[in-house]
């Protein structure tokens, strides 16, 4: 017999050298230990009633946070019977949620531009945090990971070197030169020469700021703005501006991180207005 806890620590592990990001570790590990907690401590005595009770549990809960603690579920179960850890799997006979997943089309400029406008000039970590994923479509996590040797600040050629998922790096260029000026004062202000960008501390001598503590933060001034706009939104509306400028879906591909085109097509928006004009180009081509 195994352990359920033993299961999900070596379940975890493989994750973990798949090179799985931390943010999807910390996921699994929350909702498995939640659900692992009501549930026998041999794995192979779980079965489909306490599955019933831990979704049962979260009814409340929107949709697509349902659907993430039942992926994470199924997912720990495909992996235990791929193992021979569990004679069947009982996530064979729940029926999954369907979530809609039409994308909302994300904030304007100016309204993210409101936002930052709520940022007090002195918080310049938190203005350059914020901005640097906006103009530069950075996950948040990326963003955070960030450290001092990442940055080449070379006029003229100012880039930052990311470790996006699957440990693939990628060198992405910093064009807009206010988002420039405010990191090398933010930089100068903090007298950083290494080590983590962005610091938890307001000495600037802490650890690294955590996604928990930066998503708090954003909310705090759309709430101050009076105004919706989520932290992962800001990666969104780069991505849509990309493609309203007329900017190759392969390169925003390749500036966004991702591995296969489809999943840039989720981020991307085409506006009335631009796909109204490349209409007329194509009939005036034709007519000619």
């Amino acid at each position: 017999m195994v352990s359920s806890q033993m299961a999900l620590q070596d379940f975890l592990r493989d994750l973990q050298n798949a090179n799985r990001s931390p943010q999807t570790l910390r996921a699994y590990r929350s909702d498995l230990q939640a659900f692992l907690s009501d549930c026998p401590d041999e794995l192979a005595q779980i079965d489909i009633s306490h599955l019933r009770r831990f979704f049962a549990y979260h009814d409340p809960l929107k949709p697509a946070t349902r659907a993430r603690k039942q992926s994470a579920v199924a997912r720990f179960f495909q992996w235990a019977s791929r193992h021979q850890l569990i004679l069947s799997n009982p996530m064979l006979m729940i029926e999954r949620i369907s979530v809609d997943t039409a994308p909302s089309l994300p904030p304007h400029r100016d309204t993210i531009e409101t936002i930052f406008k709520h940022i007090p000039d002195h918080c310049l970590r938190d203005r350059v945090l914020f901005r640097l994923i906006f103009e530069t479509g950075l996950r948040v996590s990326e963003a955070l990971s960030l450290y001092i040797e990442d940055l080449d600040l070379t006029r003229d050629d100012e880039h930052i070197t990311v470790i996006g998922k699957g440990q693939i790096k990628r060198t992405l260029l910093l064009d807009d030169m206010r988002l420039v000026a405010l990191l090398k004062r933010y930089l100068h202000q903090c007298e950083y020469r290494q080590g983590p960008i962005f610091r938890a501390q307001k000495n600037y001598r802490g650890g690294a700021l955590r996604y928990q503590s930066a998503q708090a933060l954003w909310d705090k001034y759309c709430r101050q703005a009076g105004l919706v706009c989520t932290l992962h939104q800001l990666r969104h509306a780069h991505a849509t501006e990309l493609v309203n400028q007329g900017v190759s879906l392969a390169t925003i591909r390749k500036r966004l991180g991702h591995k296969h085109l489809q999943s840039t097509l989720r981020y991307t928006h085409l506006s009335d207005k631009v796909a109204d004009a490349e209409i007329r180009v194509w009939r005036r081509k034709l007519r000619s």
